[in-house]
């Protein structure tokens, strides 16, 4: 049973029983998390089922990389947007209806059609509706590059090179060349990788400090969750380095499960690795509660599995300290900080790292698993 204790402005969380007046109901995980199981997991996830970022900087959307392009009514002859079409080096025209996409003409679809042997007595003198596509890709402004490429893969094979439509509140804005997506998307991958951390996949410092520069100007409540590991320094001199790196592949895995299966598939969410066993966690503030819960009973339970039985059965390791005296360290638990903009506005991004290392010491002296929440104003 957990139990939620208020001392000095913070409220903690612990595993441990104490009697309090301010005891609240515990909070239970939902029966789906706790049947949850995951295999072959890969930090960087798949970006169409991950969480997303609260902040949608680092996501680039399609809407940030569109292009002007020619646009028309349906009811201009075909014969008219020939001659645009040689006026204008532009692969494709835009045809709308009251500002919204209503069809597609691509150049190199009306010169096959009117190449053919009627092509030019069928078509010339009709309107571009005898011969526009009705159902060309139109996507929201708001959405990241991978999910539009993603319906790209699924078009028909003879139309993957079309213009992308792109729109705002259904109004026309502009369109993306299948060229410019894939140039973007490289760069896209090629700065995610140069700024991930080498052994966990995840976000590294230089993503992280963006992200929370974008924080300080938002309104909506958001928790920050910085996540440490207590006794890792120690495990890692007492069994190895290599398993000091499962422990914490292992720990992003859990913050990944605990985050996907605490909020919805459509949620903005972002996960990160600081380096070493420091971790955080960007989501809303409703969310923090729950998601903690989850990484701490699953930490808790997950980590006895990478120590040997006679140490478990011991419940520590027993290492020399710099001093050469024999020292006790318990099996690893996780202590959790939660920073929140509720009751304050933050000036700067840094403000929100030194409130963390506060409640980071203070997590870190109560013995095992916690979490704890600065309530000040």
């Amino acid at each position: 049973m957990k139990n939620h204790t208020r001392k000095n402005m913070y409220t903690l969380h612990t595993k441990k029983y104490i009697r309090s007046p301010l005891i609240s109901q515990p909070l239970t995980i939902p029966r789906e998390i706790r049947r949850m199981r995951m295999r072959n997991f890969n930090p960087i996830i798949d970006d169409a089922l991950s969480p997303k970022p609260i902040v949608e900087n680092l996501i680039l959307t399609i809407g940030s990389i569109i292009e002007s392009c020619p646009t028309i009514t349906n009811c201009v002859l075909v014969s008219e947007a020939e001659q645009l079409f040689a006026a204008k080096s532009c692969p494709g025209i835009v045809i709308l209806n009251d500002n919204k996409p209503v069809g597609l003409l691509m150049k190199s679809r009306l010169y096959y059609q009117l190449g053919t042997h009627y092509g030019v007595s069928l078509y010339y003198s009709r309107p571009v509706e005898k011969v526009m596509d009705y159902t060309p890709l139109i996507v929201d402004a708001g959405l990241p590059l991978e999910a539009v490429s993603k319906l790209v893969m699924e078009r028909n094979e003879a139309n993957q090179y079309d213009l992308i439509i792109v729109v705002q509140d259904e109004k026309y804005i502009g369109t993306v060349s299948i060229s410019n997506l894939l140039k973007h998307l490289t760069d896209l991958q090629i700065r995610r990788a140069f700024n991930s951390n080498p052994l966990t996949g995840l976000p590294g410092n230089l993503l992280i400090e963006e992200q929370l520069k974008n924080l300080i100007n938002l309104t909506e409540p958001y928790a920050v969750i910085y996540l440490d590991l207590d006794h890792f320094k120690a495990f890692n001199d007492y069994y190895g380095f290599e398993h000091g790196d499962r422990v914490l592949k292992q720990t992003a895995s859990i913050l990944s499960k605990c985050l996907a299966a605490s909020s919805s598939p459509h949620a903005k969410n972002f996960l990160g690795h600081i380096g070493g066993d420091d971790f955080i966690i960007i989501t809303r503030w409703e969310l923090a509660e729950r998601i903690c819960t989850c990484i701490i009973e699953k930490f808790d339970k997950e980590i006895r599995h990478l120590y040997d039985s006679k140490d478990l059965a011991r419940g520590y390791i027993k290492i020399k300290n710099r001093k050469g005296i024999i020292e006790k360290f318990s099996i690893m638990s996780i202590s959790i900080s939660i920073v929140t903009n509720r009751r304050r506005q933050f000036s700067n991004f840094l403000e929100i790292g030194e409130i963390a290392a506060e409640l980071k010491k203070k997590a870190k002296s109560i013995p095992g698993s916690v979490w704890i929440t600065d309530h000040r104003k």
